[in-house]
């Protein structure tokens, strides 16, 4: 009988796990999920977007998979919150702060994300408010960002910008904070500001202490360079064809695009070298 060389599986949602209109087959996946469970491997969800939006998208895999939402800094089991890495709200209204003064164009299409809720300014243009709402359900609307609640748990800050400035914001705005950043590509023209020390990566091998799992029985897939620790970390690393060259490069291997089921056929191939 031959054995699958890993134990646990992570994904990528967008430019991976889901194709360019941000479907996935449901009745192939449940297959799949089945046939892992037979081998007792765990399938972890790793995704920039947050733990209410993952909850809608894998909704009737809740209670079969796991999450590690916001690029690792909320982790979900069983459909609940065990951990958050969150920033202060100072430190929040600090980096708007800083961006009106450095980047004032980021501002306008910025959104924060938090536990509760996530929050964006009403002059957001249209456009913007549609991808804001479909990728943060429980979005709410304020005239400024002081008007943030104290009580909430801030876990990312995304913006619409150029994201040849990201080494530059989080460089500058570092050497002035306690509370230091780490700022990220989340696909498209979005960048993700996320504590330092936060990553998709640190989320799993949190996940697999747990499960006592080694990082070297796990496989994971990417295509953007929020998944670049992770496929690090990974035994066994896939970048989809239709990934950013810096994320092949640090792969192992090369799956097929995310428009041609590449997350399902790779694993497939492997399962159908057992007898499951």
């Amino acid at each position: 009988m031959t054995t699958l060389p890993f134990k646990a599986v992570a994904v990528d949602v967008d430019g991976t796990f889901v194709n360019d209109e941000k479907q996935y087959d449901h009745q192939m996946f449940d297959k799949i999920l089945t046939r892992l469970h037979q081998n007792d491997v765990q399938f972890i969800i790793a995704s920039g977007r947050p733990a209410d939006r993952l909850a809608a998208d894998f909704s009737e895999f809740a209670n079969s998979i796991d999450f590690v939402a916001d690029n690792g800094a909320v982790l979900v089991r069983n459909g609940k919150i065990i951990r958050t890495t969150n920033f202060s709200k100072k430190c929040i209204l600090n980096l708007i702060d800083y961006l009106h003064l450095h980047y004032p164009g980021a501002v306008q299409n910025t959104l924060i994300s938090g536990i509760k809720h996530s929050y964006f300014l009403k002059s957001t243009p249209a456009e913007y408010k549609r991808s804001h709402y479909y990728f943060y359900p429980n979005s709410v609307e304020i005239s400024d960002f002081n008007e943030i609640p104290a009580d909430d748990q801030y876990t990312k800050l995304t913006l619409d910008y150029p994201s040849k400035i990201r080494h530059e914001l989080e460089a500058g705005f570092n050497s002035r904070s306690t509370e230091k950043i780490h700022v990220t590509t989340s696909g498209w023209n979005y960048m993700d500001i996320i504590p330092a020390g936060v990553n998709k990566a640190t989320g799993l091998k949190e996940f697999l202490a747990y499960l006592n799992i080694p990082k070297n029985e796990l496989i994971a897939f990417g295509d953007g360079e929020n998944d670049l620790e992770m496929l690090k970390f990974a035994g066994l690393s896939y970048a989809m064809t239709n990934g950013q060259e810096i994320v092949k490069q640090a792969a192992k291997f090369i799956a097929p695009s995310n428009n041609d089921n590449g997350v399902f056929r790779v694993l497939n191939k492997y399962l159908d070298q057992t007898n499951n």
